[in-house]
């Protein structure tokens, strides 16, 4: 189910409003301080220095004559500056309260973010990852993250120049009702000015996000593959992609910045203007005897300091647009389809497996139709076909990292819709082509299932993946590093300790996808013949172009565009006219060129 972007930030909010009511009452308070300064420096001119009546609520009239009024207070000057003192230092307390206050509630809300969607990513299905780069996905966890962060720190401020607004423009119309009016003439302006301008960024920032998205994506899937860079001599290629990538990263910005200086001037603008027309105002109010030196002075210091929330009113909608914008990327990932963990049966897995008039399509391609086929339990079936003939694909609705358009995929007789997902994917054991490894040890990157790891069973796992002994050459033996993807193991190394760790995991059916096509043969031999030996009971699913891999197999199935065109032993295969026996004839023929350019 799908959620607004707003009640996904309502949601990582959760726990965390007692900090925004704690921000919002010292909001309050503090700018209700902050404007007495100024109320007081008016009375004292007016009414201590000068001979006026005291303008101040009643109650705090009456108690003033109570001390002994405009006389007390001028022998007595320093309790003027005493309340000043303590009317600031009450503001400053506010403050700290609110920043404490707002700095919880903006880093928990980052916390939150960047939990929620890891996880969501953790669960997200294998579609959605083929269909998003991975520098869009961090850009959107990082960048993204932060942005919206950021605003929900000035959500705070929202309220602050709001109040502080409200509450100013209270204190003028105390002092003059008109000259209040004139005032406030800014504001509506202001205001039309900063939404028409935040829609206008909105757009640009869209757009700048997204070329930032695509920029990384291109960056981390350079890093990703040095040595094929290098290898096919694609550095310049590389540089000429990454600097019309770069060139729309920063034209996307530079438009962002055209729209923002004419917002930042503008905006500038205007609170000057209304410092001259309140301050052209107040002359002519005063000339004409409607008011007080004292009260022009507290109306003007009121007044500058509306000049930074109105200011700041059109910054707060300018960010507002960026961070709109920010969280519906992010609230796009958190929406991403979700496999379903929870529900499903849970039984001990024997391995019979059964594909049952199979029909699969990626988009409109159709892979499969009606693919039907079968691996008893315990037996090894291996699968020959050409590039984009579906041998992958077949483990991947297996492991149900997709769902079949059709037909059904069982499992000991359940089909696999059926069967719970972390049940399933612990018994389908997939050791892939180009295996994976975390910048962890050996040790750790085989027992990467298990939190309390058993030596002796990673040990077993490595003699039968014929790669305990290049291990213990190496001077930290299992403790060795093996770096980022596995960066210092060689291509065989890699494969063969991908395979103990699928080999570890206890996995009843294990899936070789053309996973040992980086060691030698006599290796492909010993891996073969100790899995034979040792993992009895076991239902095995080997794909490999190797005939020498597929022949001891019990079934070999040949898929020529997503059909199984041929099924046997290698003895039948071998003798029927057909893609096998060609296969073998030519592979064949290779082995005793070799030998005879061996012996000459």
């Amino acid at each position: 189910m799908t959620i607004s972007k707003y009640k996904f930030l309502s949601k990582q909010l959760k726990g965390n409003y007692k900090y925004l009511f704690t921000a919002v009452i010292f909001i309050l308070i503090g700018s209700f301080f902050s404007f007495l300064g100024p109320k007081l420096i008016g009375v004292a001119v007016d009414s201590i220095i000068g001979t006026a009546p005291f303008d101040l609520p009643v109650f705090v009239t009456e108690y003033i004559n109570s001390l002994g009024g405009r006389e007390y207070f001028l022998r007595n000057i320093w309790i003027v500056i005493l309340v000043f003192v303590g009317i600031k230092i009450t503001e400053a307390v506010c403050e700290f309260l609110r920043l404490y206050a707002s700095n919880h509630l903006g880093e928990n809300l980052g916390y939150n973010m960047r939990q929620t969607l890891f996880e969501r990513l953790q669960s997200a299905t294998f579609a959605y990852h083929k269909s998003i780069y991975t520098g869009d996905i961090i850009q959107r966890c990082s960048t993204d993250i932060d942005t919206v962060r950021m605003f929900v720190l000035e959500m705070t401020d929202i309220i602050r120049v709001v109040s502080k607004i409200a509450i100013a423009y209270w204190f003028m119309a105390g002092i003059s009702v008109p000259l209040a009016l004139v005032s406030f003439t800014t504001v509506p302006l202001v205001s039309a000015f900063s939404i028409f301008f935040g829609g206008k960024i909105r757009q640009r920032f869209l757009a700048a996000d997204e070329a930032e998205g695509e920029l990384q994506s291109r960056v981390q899937e350079n890093l990703s593959a040095p040595r094929v860079v290098r290898a096919f001599g694609k550095q310049k290629q590389e540089r000429d992609l990454f600097e019309a990538g770069n060139n729309l990263f920063s034209d996307m910005w530079l438009k962002m910045g055209d729209v923002m200086a004419w917002f930042w001037a503008i905006g500038d603008l205007l609170p000057v203007l209304q410092v001259i027309l309140v301050l052209s105002s107040g002359t002519y109010f005063a000339v004409q005897g409607l008011i007080t030196p004292g009260q022009i002075i507290s109306f003007m210091v009121y007044n500058n300091m509306l000049a930074w929330p109105i200011r700041s009113l059109g910054r707060i909608i300018g960010n507002m647009a960026k961070a709109t914008v920010a969280l519906g990327r992010i609230t796009e990932v958190y929406n991403a389809d979700q496999e379903d963990y929870e529900s499903g049966s849970k039984f001990d897995i024997k391995g019979d497996i059964e594909f049952k008039n199979v029909s699969f399509s990626f988009g409109r391609q159709k892979i499969f139709e009606n693919l039907s086929f079968t691996v008893p339990a315990g037996q090894t079936v291996a699968i020959l076909g050409a590039s984009g003939s579906g041998k992958s694909t077949i483990l991947a609705l297996l492991a149900r990292f997709y769902d079949v358009d059709s037909g059904e995929i069982t499992i000991d007789g359940v089909n696999v819709k059926d069967i719970n997902l972390h049940t399933l994917r612990q018994n389908v054991g997939i050791v892939m082509q180009e295996p994976f490894l975390f910048g962890k040890t050996i040790k750790e990157n085989i027992s990467i299932t298990d939190s309390h790891p058993d030596m002796d069973r990673i040990v077993r796992s490595t003699e039968i993946a014929q790669v305990h002994r290049s291990i213990t050459n190496f001077e930290k033996g299992y403790d060795t590093i093996v770096g980022e993807k596995g960066v210092t193991l060689s291509g065989g190394q890699k494969q063969r300790v991908a395979i103990a760790r699928t080999l570890y995991s206890g996995a009843r059916i294990l899936c070789f996808d053309d996973s040992l096509s980086a060691v030698d043969s006599l290796t492909d031999a010993n891996i073969r013949k100790e899995l034979h030996k040792r993992v009895e009971g076991i239902t095995t699913i080997i794909i490999s172009q190797r005939v020498n891999t597929l022949m001891e197999a019990d079934k070999i199935l040949v898929l020529d565009r997503g059909t199984i065109v041929q099924q046997g032993t290698h003895a039948q295969l071998a003798d029927q006219p057909g893609i096998y026996r060609e296969i073998v004839k030519i592979q064949s023929d290779i082995i005793e060129q070799t030998r005879q350019e061996a012996k000459g």
